[in-house]
């Protein structure tokens, strides 16, 4: 890559394409367009590509009604990259900026970054920035700051965790002269494949500025669709890119030590080919790095290990039956006895309740004062509390229901909470809310539990609430992670990790409303803790 040198040269005002690829997008197209032709840099062009749309008409006319204020395109149907493809062929500008119809720029997008673009050697680098995600009422949901990295860093800290939003890129069109345009045979890593082969010649520049609205809602094709196989060859291809001699230079850390964290993470993510590639990239540097005296059983170990991944992929399933295998539920492991023996030897390690850190009265306080306003808001009457643990926030919230249920799976805890707070009104059950019928409610509170169950924990205790036929349920869920991992043993329900419950392999919707904790442990590590509001009947599983 080439060293940046700063210069300013304000004088210099490219012409930019704003390609906005379409297919059945008559939803949200008019703002899209609208956003691009309200940037504050004037010289802009929009181009929209209809990628044959089959909606009679209903996109087309949107477009259409622009007359020239925009360039408009319609081709057969053939994917986001050819759309994408067709719009770069067809562009007369300097640079490249890509919007989804469903998602919208902030009015000083493209002018913040030409500034940023103007400080630079060259006037060549590609720049990104970060993020807001919004509902499909173009409602805030949260902000999303992308961490700051050097541009040498960028393709290193990309493969770890896929932090980058394809629309916030300015590229500059020469990069497609180089490099090459969007691959049209893959269907939802076309964007980081191309990405991690310009990031071989050209800078990849952060600019810390939030300037595109990214639209979640349940249309959009990254819900509908989730192409583990697709996604498992990206990570294969992209690590044969990774030169080790300038991951040792930049972390300062020997190249085996990033592949062996690869490793977890692609693991966790059920990317088998990835986890495997990534094994063997580790074993290759610490021979390289002279440990091999040393590594002839963990080699052993390993590579019994690669053996048993590759025998499970090299069955004949189909696609689909793969997809099925990853996230299929499976028997519910007994866990009563695991939260039980939690509870007697406070593993937890809870100051004030054995239920933990999180249920401390610092830890609740803005729960404390949201979950009355939003009982209050929705009527509720019946309110279940799974599970209640020991009560000892709960019992500092004044829940105005007519009935509260708390049920938990440690008998001792049940026993207790009725001989200390048990009225009229106010019942405790023990039950396995797994397995066991769960009463229905107008909402079901389920806090801090599901980051401690598996996947197929979670999904068969989601499945169970709502076929309890409840409204509402009011769960944890951490806005602002990238990537879902497994639970690192499964069945250890005393590890647990943040979960962001829109993501694969729970997939929720949009929530209605979210409650951020302000949670402050782990010194800011867990500032996105929250309470996201769903209709059960919404969420499909």
């Amino acid at each position: 890559m080439k060293k940046l040198y700063r210069k300013v040269t304000d004088a210099y005002s490219p012409k930019v394409s704003i390609v906005i690829p379409v297919y059945n997008g008559s939803n949200y197209l008019h703002q899209a367009i609208d956003s691009a032709l309200s940037q504050t840099y004037a010289n802009v062009e929009v181009i929209v590509v209809n990628d044959g749309s089959n909606d009679n008409g209903k996109t087309e006319a949107i477009a259409k009604s622009y007359r020239d204020k925009i360039r408009y395109f319609s081709k057969e149907n053939g994917g986001v990259a050819s759309a994408l493809n067709y719009g770069i062929k067809e562009m007369k500008g300097d640079y490249f900026s890509w919007l989804s119809h469903d998602d919208l720029y902030y009015p000083e997008k493209i002018e913040e970054q030409i500034d940023c673009v103007r400080s630079f050697e060259g006037n060549d680098v590609i720049v990104y920035s970060d993020y807001d995600l919004i509902d499909e009422y173009s409602e805030l949901i949260h902000e999303v700051p992308i961490p700051h990295y050097e541009p040498n860093q960028f393709v290193y800290e990309l493969l770890k965790c896929s932090f980058l939003q394809g629309c916030t890129l300015l590229v500059p069109k020469i990069c497609f002269d180089t490099i090459g345009v969007f691959d049209e045979t893959l269907a939802t890593t076309q964007d980081y494949q191309l990405w991690v082969r310009m990031s071989k010649i050209y800078d990849f520049v952060h600019l810390p500025k939030r300037l595109v609205k990214a639209r979640c809602h349940n249309d959009q094709g990254s819900k509908r669709l989730y192409h583990v196989k697709e996604i498992d060859q990206f990570y294969v291809w992209a690590l044969s890119q990774l030169e080790a001699s300038s991951i040792q230079s930049m972390y300062g850390q020997r190249a085996s030590k990033y592949f062996g964290l690869l490793a977890v993470v692609y693991k966790e993510r059920g990317l088998v080919n990835a986890y495997r590639s990534a094994l063997e990239k580790q074993i290759e540097e610490e021979v390289n790095e002279g440990g091999f005296p040393l590594l002839k059983a963990k080699i052993k170990a390993i590579l019994y290990r690669l053996q048993s991944e590759k025998h499970r992929m090299d069955n004949k399933l189909s696609s689909e039956t793969k997809l099925k295998r990853l996230f299929r539920s499976e028997k519910v492991a007994d866990i009563q006895s695991q939260f039980t023996k939690i509870y007697r030897k406070n593993l937890f390690c809870g100051s004030e309740s054995r239920s933990g850190v999180g249920s401390n009265l610092d830890q609740t306080k803005v729960v404390r004062e949201e979950l009355p306003k939003l009982v209050r808001k929705l009527g509720v009457k019946t309110f279940v509390d799974a599970p209640c643990g020991d009560f000892y926030w709960m019992k500092e919230t004044i829940l105005k229901v007519d009935r509260y249920i708390g049920i938990d799976l440690v008998e001792e805890i049940v026993k207790k909470n009725k001989e200390k707070y048990q009225r009229r009104g106010r019942t405790f059950i023990c039950r396995n809310i797994i397995e066991d019928d769960i009463p229905k409610a107008d909402m079901i509170l389920c806090r801090d539990c599901l980051v401690h169950l598996t996947f197929d924990q979670g999904i068969e205790l989601v499945k169970n609430f709502k076929r309890s036929g409840s409204t509402f349920l009011l769960a944890t869920t951490f806005t602002e992670r990238c990537i879902n991992f497994n639970s690192i043993d499964e069945g250890n329900v005393g590890k647990w990790r943040p979960l962001n419950m829109q993501l694969p392999p729970f997939n929720f919707p949009n929530p209605i409303c979210i409650i951020n904790e302000k949670c402050s442990e782990g010194e800011g590590e867990f500032k996105d803790k929250s309470l996201g509001l769903w209709r059960l009947k919404d969420i499909l599983l």
